[in-house]
């Protein structure tokens, strides 16, 4: 896989290898895709920050987060689907190491055909989908990207 978002290094491709092994032992979670953006790419303590008490409203899930209403609702990953929390690895971590490749299989030659590592940190089969004061609705661009896939 490859990709030139550059993330920072003045869009310079980057050859990027997904450890398998982190697939099967990602643990399921609770997501919540709220409409804001975090500018910041770092360990975060949210659940001290959003810990919400969700109702069932006439028209579907409701909460408030920091005084302003949001409105949502969950959003099924399409049968026969998993969706993944994906993490990049900081160069050097050892936590994961090389325990994708066979014993034998030329491990450190491979290791060394990529510039990044990413991981599966928890899994998931739905999420709570939020909106600025209405349900984000059947044409919300998240929508359109399930049903692609």
């Amino acid at each position: 896989m490859e990709s030139g978002d550059g993330d920072g290094d003045d869009g310079k491709k980057h050859r990027i290898h997904l450890r398998p092994l982190t697939l099967r032992n990602a643990a399921p979670v609770t997501l919540h895709l709220l409409p804001c953006e975090v500018r910041v790419s770092r360990p975060a303590p949210v659940g001290r920050f959003f810990t919400p008490a969700i109702r069932q409203g006439p028209d579907g899930l409701e909460v408030s987060f920091r005084g302003r209403s949001l409105r949502g609702e969950e959003v099924d990953v399409p049968p026969g689907l998993v969706g993944y929390v994906m993490v990049m690895e900081e160069k050097g971590d050892a936590s994961v190491g090389k325990q994708d490749y066979s014993e034998g299989s030329g491990s450190a030659e491979l290791e060394r055909d990529f510039d990044r590592f990413i991981r599966a940190s928890a899994s998931f089969s739905r999420f709570t989908l939020w909106g600025l004061e209405a349900i984000p609705g059947p044409d919300a661009k998240i929508h359109a990207q399930v049903r692609e896939d």
